[in-house]
């Protein structure tokens, strides 16, 4: 599971200094603003938990950073810090959205119970919220599955020959189930990725035999609607230790990814190598590319980048940050190169079986 990531928001270096103090041991990601102003950028532009923020600053207080947190990141907790004097206004807080308020001066046992609890609260409403997801999507399965294919029957001619109105509606069509599949998809294996706490069953396997010919027997890898070849460029198979359920959606995902964001009729590379101790895996493909500014939010959960050649493309801002999880759970790496409006190469390193 990724660390809890936590951001205190104070005017007051020591009230700062003693948050990282309290917390240098734990599990938990901190991050700190000496400012209202400084600390709300971070929030918004950031992927934060937990923001504890103080009432009473210069420039922008806590309240004005809660109400913009209401708005532009509603999942994000806001816990108050408050002197004696202004209890009243943090119980206003409280109406207005906050989880709870911590009174200054405080104990480090106190403060870390409140962010306990806090976490707490969100894995409860997470593990509701992904119930929910996956019955949902369960039951949009099977007649979405079923409407994609009779618009892609009904697209290839098997009943007649059709107009060129009539074949520009089934695109839409086609190209909206595929959309709607890959968010339900997204939503499931993220549902049994959290629920399960991503239990991987490790076991020997050759990567290409029981991993990599499977994704590209698919029919969205192998009669993708873009008409993108895929080609294995693998000098051998290589045995790792790993959970082949899990590597599957690993390769899925990246190749699914390459297709939505490649140039049309343009190829997929798959690259894969041994290099000291570990496997590497690639995918390249020709489109629009990724800048380099955006690497730190690529693997964040529901993050979706708007760039040039990306307009129009849909997606569940999924498909990496379950990536990342399914290769941090093998105790591997994932990053990638890029050259933004020509091409992108994801790569993942996964240990040789010893």
């Amino acid at each position: 599971m990724s660390k809890p990531r936590i951001l205190f928001i104070d005017d007051e270096e020591i009230v700062l200094r003693s948050c990282r103090r309290i917390f240098a041991n734990s599990d938990y990601e901190i991050d700190t603003a000496q400012s209202g102003e400084e600390g709300l950028s971070k929030a918004i532009n950031g992927n934060y938990d937990i923001v504890v923020t103080d009432l009473k600053m210069p420039g922008i207080g806590g309240m004005e950073v809660l109400s913009r947190l209401r708005k532009v990141r509603p999942d994000t907790t806001v816990i108050i810090f408050t002197g004696y004097a202004s209890v009243d206004t943090a119980r206003e807080a409280l109406k207005n959205g906050a989880f709870d308020y911590i009174p200054k001066p405080f104990t480090p046992e106190e403060m870390r119970e409140v962010i306990k609890n806090a976490l707490e609260a969100r894995a409860g409403k997470e593990r509701n919220m992904l119930d929910l997801m996956a019955i949902v999507s369960h039951e949009l399965k099977s007649p979405l599955s079923a409407l994609h294919t009779t618009a892609s029957t009904l697209y290839k001619g098997y009943f007649g020959q059709l107009s060129p109105e009539q074949m520009k509606i089934l695109e839409t069509i086609i190209r909206n189930c595929e959309y709607l599949e890959d968010i339900i998809r997204s939503y499931l294996d993220l549902s049994k990725m959290e629920l399960d706490q991503l239990a991987a069953f490790k076991e020997e396997i050759y990567f290409v035999k029981d991993v990599v010919d499977d994704v590209l027997n698919l029919p969205e890898v192998a009669d993708n609607g873009k008409k993108m070849k895929v080609t294995k460029n693998f000098q051998e198979d290589i045995k790792i230790t790993g959970d082949p359920r899990l590597l599957k959606i690993l390769v899925r995902n990246l190749i699914n990814n390459a297709i939505k964001y490649g140039y049309e009729g343009t190829e997929v590379k798959l690259g894969l190598e041994k290099k000291d101790n570990e496997m590497i895996f690639s995918v390249y493909n020709e489109g629009v590319g990724i800048r380099p500014e955006d690497g730190q939010r690529l693997f964040r959960k529901f993050e979706r980048l708007k760039q040039p050649g990306t307009e129009g493309v849909k997606g569940s801002g999924l498909g990496l940050y379950i990536c990342k999880k399914i290769v941090d759970s093998h105790k591997g790496r994932i990053w990638f190169e890029s050259e933004p409006g020509k091409w992108v190469t994801f790569y993942v390193a996964l240990p040789l079986t010893s």
